[in-house]
C-alpha cells in the first residue's frame, strides 16, 4: 500500500469517525465567513454613498437635492439596520443547521416557537408596532438626528433615532424618550431650511 492509498484510508477513516464534528465546524466557518463578506458589502456601499453625497455636494446632483448630510446620515442608518438584519439571519440558519446535526428534530423546534412567537406576539405588540413605526421613520427620513422637531408630547432636538425609540432634548435641556409606536404626528422644523433655496 503506498503513501496515496494510505492518505486516501486515513481520510476516510477520519471522515466516518469525525464526520458530524467536521460539518460542524464547516458550518461555523462558513457562517463567519459569509457575515464578514456580507457585512463587508454593506460597509462599501454605505462609505460610496456617504463619500459621493459629500462630493456632489455643491452641485446639482440628486444627492445635493436630499442634502448631502442628511443622505450620509440615512445610508448610516440603513446600514446599521442591515448588518443587524444579516447578522441575526446568519446566526438563526447556523444555528438550525447545527441543531439538525446534533440530531435534533428542528421541525418541532420551529413548530413550537410558532406557537410561542403567536403568544408572545399578543403580549408584545407594542414593541412589534415601535419597531415597524421605527423602521418607517427611518426608510421615510421623517426626520434625523440634529432636526428640530415637534413630536406632539415632546419637541427639541433630535439625539438618537432607534428602531424602537426617538431621543428628543427640549430646550430646557430635558432628554424625553418617545416610543416610535406612539408618535402620531411629526413636525419637522428643518425642512424648511432646505426647501428656502428652491
Amino acid at each position: 500500500m503506498n503513501s496515496y492509498e494510505t492518505l486516501v484510508l486515513w481520510l476516510q477513516t477520519a471522515w466516518h469517525d469525525w464526520s458530524t464534528l467536521i460539518r460542524i465546524a464547516l458550518i461555523i466557518i462558513g457562517s463567519v465567513v459569509l457575515r464578514a463578506i456580507l457585512l463587508l458589502s454593506v460597509k462599501k456601499i454605505v462609505r460610496g454613498i456617504t463619500s459621493g453625497a459629500r462630493k456632489n455636494g455643491n452641485g446639482k446632483s440628486l444627492a445635493a437635492s436630499l442634502n448631502p448630510e442628511r443622505l450620509v446620515l440615512r445610508a448610516k442608518t440603513l446600514g446599521s439596520v442591515l448588518s443587524n438584519f444579516i447578522t441575526w439571519s446568519i446566526y438563526i440558519i447556523a444555528a438550525t443547521m447545527l441543531l439538525s446535526e446534533l440530531g435534533v428534530a428542528v421541525g418541532a423546534l420551529i413548530a413550537g416557537a410558532g406557537i410561542l412567537g403567536a403568544a408572545l406576539g399578543f403580549g408584545a405588540q407594542n414593541i412589534v408596532r415601535d419597531l415597524l413605526s421605527g423602521l418607517f421613520i427611518v426608510f421615510e427620513d421623517q426626520y434625523g438626528i440634529g432636526d428640530k422637531v415637534d413630536l406632539g408630547e415632546a419637541s427639541g432636538v433630535v439625539e438618537s433615532v432607534g428602531l424602537r425609540i426617538t431621543q428628543v432634548r427640549d430646550a430646557k435641556g430635558t432628554l424625553w424618550y418617545v416610543r416610535n409606536g406612539e408618535i402620531l404626528r411629526v413636525g419637522n422644523l428643518s425642512h424648511k431650511s432646505s426647501q428656502k433655496g428652491k
